[in-house]
């Protein structure tokens, strides 16, 4: 007997795994490699419905590339895991805001 599949909690553990991959890898990684991972993140979650996850995705790569802030990737990694189970679908812009205040917020800003 085949088990089926939810292919909403297939892209889910998808994007949770490459965001715990990334977290994992981090030490070892070079700024292009980060800047690589996150945006895979971003495309995979923008091609999904992940709004949530697509929007700290895109602040993060902005942040990385304009200037390393390499001790605040955790920190926006660990909103993206918490955001993979937030609605899916376009974030209105005051969501968008409550996610990234979360940032600031963990942050110490």
């Amino acid at each position: 007997m085949a088990i089926q599949t939810d292919p909403f909690q297939d892209i889910q553990n998808r994007i949770s795994g490459q965001i715990g991959a990334l977290a994992e890898a981090l030490p070892h990684c070079a700024l292009a490699q980060i800047v690589q991972g996150i945006d895979d993140i971003r495309c995979l979650a923008r091609d999904h419905g992940f709004g949530a996850v697509e929007t700290l995705a895109s602040r993060l790569e902005s942040a990385v590339a304009g200037g390393g802030y390499r001790a605040a990737i955790l920190t926006y990694l660990d909103a993206m895991s918490d955001a993979v189970a937030a609605p899916r679908g376009p974030l209105p812009s005051g969501a968008q805001e409550a996610w990234l205040a979360l940032v600031a917020m963990r942050l110490g800003h």
